[in-house]
């Protein structure tokens, strides 16, 4: 499968910013005289399994879109009177297709198994005596931070 574009740009900003705090963490580590080679090896293992993450969860969304049909575009956008409550608005739209459905499903498995790969790696990282703990978990955690501070920075908000 081709990587889209957008994929790779979105992938190659969440891992540079999860490389830069990566690099800040290990520089912590070395300021409070903790660092040793478990640390270095855990944030290598932390940080590749977060942009992994990353990429797989982007490349599935990317593969369910494009398999995706296209809707025409509905004449009402917004109600005339604009404030109709959710329960109304969810009578008034109409049931997911079965393709809908269907992505909906692999984006849920999709999600399962990448938190069971996560899980494992946590697990090692708890386990084995040449993994960090804290250095291999907190860059789980980069990439959202990275997302929260491009958004902000595109004047989106968190």
């Amino acid at each position: 499968m081709k990587i889209d574009p957008a994929v790779r740009k979105e992938t190659a900003r969440v891992a540079a910013g999860t490389l830069i705090l990566t690099v800040l963490m290990i520089a912590v580590f070395l300021i409070l005289g903790k660092f040793d080679h478990t640390v270095l090896l855990g944030a290598l293992l932390g940080c590749a399994t977060a942009i992994g993450n990353f990429f797989l969860m982007a490349m599935t969304v990317q593969h369910l879109t494009g398999s995706m049909p296209v809707l025409p575009k509905s004449d009402e956008e917004e109600s005339p009177d604009g404030g109709e409550d959710a329960e109304e608005e969810e009578k008034a739209s109409p049931p997911l297709s079965p393709e809908a459905k269907q992505a909906g499903r692999k984006m849920q498995l999709s999600f399962v198994l990448r938190l069971l790969l996560i899980g494992l790696v946590a697990l090692l990282a708890l386990k084995a005596p040449v993994f960090h703990p804290a250095a291999a978990l907190l860059p789980l955690l980069f990439p959202n931070i990275v997302i929260v501070l491009i958004r902000i920075a595109n004047g989106k908000g968190a």
